[in-house]
């Protein structure tokens, strides 16, 4: 008996690091991609104008990038 509860928790404490390194990666993730997205601006002109500008440049990902999300 000791040994099947001694199990369970070695499991459960490797589900809860599976869990705390997946934030961990989303957390670099979202910060990654933040720096993707325009400026705070307040004006809907100056807003645009930083969208076009953003648009203007050339965008490449890498191959493990789209791995992703295909």
């Amino acid at each position: 008996m000791k040994k099947t509860e001694n199990e369970w928790m070695k499991l459960m404490m490797l589900v809860m690091e599976y869990v705390q390194l997946q934030n961990e990666l989303t957390k670099l993730r979202i910060e990654a991609f933040n720096e993707w997205e325009p400026p705070e601006l307040n004006c809907h002109d100056c807003f645009a104008q930083a969208v076009e500008e953003a648009a203007q440049g050339e965008h490449e990902f890498d191959d493990e990038f789209r791995g992703e999300w295909e």
